[in-house]
Formats: structure tokens, sequence, C-alpha cells
């Protein structure tokens, strides 16, 4: 059970009922694109952080805390192939949380949006249990063309920007009271791919999403949105060094599973498209079948060990 959808189905059902011509890309997507004129698309999106769900203040500074409020609907808005122009921000606040320790979530919030774009615009402040981020972000498309999770064709290469993983494995380290600095930066201070996005999008590739909630998570998006199904080869899923030598045995199952990297996943004809950055391809789009994702590796059919990341586990 996926609790999470379940909930966004709901949503759906009761809220996206009327058709509106200015709607492009609604509710189920990363992000929503909407139709100024024939020229000028708005994109927006929404994602929050909650401490002891996506972040403990015993391994996070407060700056990395505000640096990945806004990195990660940065990455949302670069998954459709939109750049970030404005942002409203609503902080729920602890009893615990001094003005020292505020300013540092509001520096690292004005330094993720000097790196990567958009400007701070309004919000709210609550007074909450537990310390959370919510922004909604505001963007617009860099071409005339947009991103969706439903449009990979069957004969898609299906690949990736970059390694996966490092994010859960420095998780599992920290829970250890171990830490790599490698792994780590992954986990505390994620950067949008917003280059590699400007490209996909120029050269007309369709179909993306930005790994958030784990590589096999956001290939099931792709497989149902787009009514497709996929092969992956396991030994072609990239992993870094690091996640290699910390976990040598388990680095496959945690490249798979792992949420939060925020690499971008995309298909594409390799045949015609030549990408001028580093990729990864892991795999192929397939007419649907009665399984979604099949993985494999050099002995034949793969079984990993699934324990994708969910919001309410």
């Amino acid at each position: 059970m996926n609790k999470e959808k379940d909930f966004i189905n709901i949503i759906n059902k009761i809220l996206n009922k009327d058709s509106d011509k200015n709607l492009l890309v609604g509710i189920g997507d990363d992000a929503a694109v909407i139709s100024k004129s024939s020229n000028e698309n708005t994109v927006i999106c929404s994602d929050s952080i909650v401490e002891d769900v996506h972040f403990n203040t015993e391994y996070f500074s407060f700056e990395d805390i505000g640096w990945k409020s806004i990195s990660i609907n940065i990455s949302d808005l670069a998954s459709m192939g939109a750049s970030p122009n404005y942002y409203t921000v609503s902080i729920g606040v602890p009893d615990n949380l001094n003005k020292e320790n505020f300013t540092k979530i509001i520096n690292g919030i004005k330094n993720c949006c000097e790196s990567f774009g958009g400007k701070v615009v309004g919000g709210d402040i609550v007074s909450s249990n537990k310390l959370f981020i919510s922004v909604t972000a505001i963007g617009k498309l860099i071409s005339n063309n947009f991103m969706t999770r439903g449009s990979a064709k069957v004969g898609d290469k299906v690949a990736v920007t970059g390694n996966l993983g490092d994010s859960l494995g420095a998780l599992n380290l920290l829970k250890k009271n171990k830490n790599n600095k490698n792994l780590s930066v992954k986990h505390f201070a994620p950067e949008p791919k917003v280059n590699q996005s400007r490209e996909l999008v120029k050269l007309g590739i369709k179909c993306c999403t930005d790994i958030s909630d784990g590589l096999h998570n956001d290939l099931l998006n792709i497989c149902n949105e787009s009514k497709v199904s996929m092969i992956i080869d396991v030994e072609n899923i990239p992993a870094s060094n690091d996640l290699i030598k910390e976990f040598p045995e388990e680095y496959k199952d945690i490249s798979i599973n792992g949420g939060e990297d925020y690499e971008l996943l995309f298909t594409f004809d390799e045949s015609k498209i030549k990408l001028p950055f580093d990729y990864y391809v892991i795999g192929e789009i397939c007419k649907k079948s009665k399984y979604e994702i099949f993985y494999k590796n050099k002995k034949g059919k793969y079984i990993p060990n699934l324990n994708p990341w969910s919001h309410f586990e």
C-alpha cells in the first residue's frame, strides 16, 4: 500500500474534475504548467520538509535545512524544464528554535537562491511542535517545451544524470554515528540539476522527473503515467566509489531504494539525440506487461531487496 499515492488519488478525484484550457499539466507530476499565452508559461510546484521525517537537527546544520527547503523545489522545476523566479516560504517554528538558529535557516535559503536563482517574496510563520518549511516555487519554462512523467515511448533509453544512493548511504551511516563527508554533502545540501535540465528540454526531450523518492519509486511513476514497462540493468546504475566502499554488499539495492538524490531521470531516443553532458543509460522502455520494472544483471533476473522511501513509514 502506498498511502501517499492513495491520498493523491483522492485529491485528484475531488479537485481535478473541471477542465481548464490554461492548465497544461496538473495534479500528479513534479509541477503544474499553466499557459498564460502561446509563448509564456508559468510552472508552479510545492514541497515541504519536516523535522524527523526529512531532516534531523542532530545531523543537519540549520543552514543546510534552509538550503534544502529551496533546492528540492528548484529540482522539481528543473525536472519540468523550468527555472525559478519566486518563492513563498512558510515556516513552522517550535518553542526551542532561537533567533540565532532561525537566522541560520534564512541564510541557508538566501545562499540557495543566490546559487540557483529566484527570490523569496512572501510566506508565513506559525507555531509548531516540529520545525517544518513549506515552499511554493514559481518559475518559467526555459523554452516552449516542457517535460513530464507521462511522455516515455517504447524503445526509449532510460537514463540518469549521476550517482544514486549517496543520500541514503549517508543517512544510514549517520544513524550509526559514522560520517562520510562525500556522501553526506548529497544528503545535507543537494544541488538541483538545472544545467542538465536546460540541455534536455532544449534538445526536445519530453519525459523527465527528479529522483526524490528513490529510483524505484520514480521509475514506477514514469511507468504508471506513461503506461509502459521498463527493463533496468542494475550493473549500469551509477554508484559512487564512496558508496561502494561503505556498503560493498548493499550498494546496488541502496541505489535502487535511496531517496533524495535529486538527479534527473529521463527517457530519450539515443540514436537521435546527443547530449552534451555525462549521463548513464540504465535501461529501456518496453510495452506495458505483467511487470512494471524488470531488473536484470549479468546472471539474468535480479530481485532487489525493495525498501523504498515512504513519507508515512
